[in-house]
């Protein structure tokens, strides 16, 4: 389904045909993408790319299923991200052909990507509510082959999934009574999700401030948490309107239910935030042992 009309063709807005023509011959994809605010509402995923003449953005919506959740909609995203190709054809003898050669060579190194690739852009559409959830699934059905291969958290994702916890426990009900909000830091505007922590040297740190509409936790991560340099980096907030002594109690109390649960998760399996320097080195450790008894004879 055409979703977005480049300067060539904005004149075919609401001709289906005329536009689905239009991509056919000019429609280059480079990425997929998920656009949804609840996950239970999503009903397709984009092919996002350009038109091959004036280099504007195009997006093809392949839809799927109305009414899925769990699992069968993480399949039914996965199965389309590998599958969908959407004005060319395929055959088992000419492999992917159509009006554009640029898209039918998408649609080849797409099948030539390994089992980890698919899986960490599979993860990657998603956000930072719904991130651990993906992970988790990805992990049953596809799970690393490798050592080196580690399904990141973002900032957001660790944020959200400390709430999950602490929900899950118990021990955020009385805090949510009272909160006007709680988002991690993808939906701050004007900026992206999606920065990946490859370093375990950092702490959560809560930080409780008074300000004019109410009480708000800034989340953040102190120290070594990338290859960046960065020693900060904010991943979400919560807030109350309200403004009063109990409700400061409240929230000072939930600064100390979040650090205890992110140390708790984060400390399962530091693996997830080993840098990538780390893992090779791990790695090549266990291939070298692993060759040493056949040196020896």
């Amino acid at each position: 389904m055409v979703n977005t009309y480049c300067g060539c063709c904005h004149h075919l807005a609401g001709r289906p045909n005329a536009a689905a023509n239009f991509y056919r011959e000019h429609f280059v994809p480079d990425g997929w993408t998920l656009n949804y605010f609840e996950l239970s509402e999503c009903s397709g995923v984009s092919l996002t790319g350009y038109c091959k003449d004036c280099s504007g953005e195009l997006e093809e919506i392949v839809p799927i299923p109305k009414g899925l959740t769990g699992d069968g909609l993480f399949q039914a995203v996965y199965d389309t991200m590998q599958t969908a190709h959407p004005y060319d054809v395929k055959s088992d003898a000419l492999g992917y052909y159509g009006s554009c050669k640029d898209r039918s060579e998408f649609y080849k190194r797409r099948d030539q990507r390994s089992q980890f690739r698919r899986s960490r852009e599979f993860l990657d559409l998603f956000h930072d509510w719904d991130r651990e959830a993906a992970r988790l699934w990805l992990e049953k059905n596809f799970p690393p082959e490798k050592p080196t291969e580690v399904f990141r958290d973002t900032g957001g994702s660790l944020f959200s999934t400390v709430i999950r916890i602490a929900k899950a426990n118990g021990d955020f009900a009385r805090a949510e009574a009272i909160l006007d909000y709680y988002l991690p830091c993808e939906h701050e505007e004007g900026r992206k999700e999606g920065e990946k922590l490859t370093a375990y040297e950092f702490d959560f740190v809560p930080i409780l401030n008074y300000g004019s509409e109410g009480i708000y936790i800034d989340c953040y991560l102190k120290g070594r948490f990338d290859e960046s340099g960065r020693s900060s980096l904010h991943v979400g907030t919560l807030k109350t309107l309200r403004r009063d002594l109990e409700a400061g109690k409240i929230m000072g109390e939930l600064c100390g239910i979040l650090h205890y649960y992110e140390d708790q998760y984060v400390n399962q399996d530091l693996r997830r935030y080993t840098p990538n320097k780390e893992l090779e080195a791990e790695y090549q450790r266990r291939l070298e042992r692993a060759q040493k008894p056949a040196d020896d004879e």
